[in-house]
């Protein structure tokens, strides 16, 4: 009988143990890709502004933006430094924002948002606020990719 208790204790542990590794330890790996996905959290500000203003990235690093809007009007935090610049950067991009673009999240007052870009190639990465005299007065996010 105790045999019994000791194999089934051991195999319950197997069972955990090979649950725990199939899951991960929370280290952000995507289950899909097997890549790592770094998230960085951006806070929106009525002071048009984001805090932090940039960010190093690496080539080929895949980075989820968390975004904050801690104002009372309405930002969104798009691919590109212009208009012409949105969605014609020729990077890998996917957002989740509600939007038709799949580089721009538009987040609304006290709310939050997300957008996750893969960046392909070295260089600066620019996302601006395109609301209304936001980008203008210099609401812009740069990544510095290496």
């Amino acid at each position: 009988m105790r045999k019994v208790q000791l194999v089934m204790i051991g195999a319950g542990l197997l069972v955990a143990a090979a649950g725990l590794v199939a899951c991960g330890e929370g280290n952000g790996e995507s289950a899909a890709s097997g890549t790592a996905v770094r998230t960085i959290e951006v806070a929106m500000l009525d002071e048009l502004r984001f805090e932090p203003s940039s960010a190093e990235v690496g080539v080929g690093e895949t980075v989820r933006f968390a975004l904050t809007n801690e104002g009372e009007t309405v930002h969104d935090f798009s691919l590109g430094d212009s208009m012409d610049d949105m969605g014609d950067m020729g990077m890998g991009a996917t957002g989740s924002s509600g939007d038709a673009s799949d580089t721009a999240a538009v987040v609304g007052p006290g709310e939050v948002g997300e957008l996750t870009f893969t960046f392909d190639e070295a260089g600066e990465v620019e996302f601006g606020c395109h609301q209304s005299g936001h980008l203008e007065a210099g609401m812009v996010f740069t990544a510095h990719v290496s």
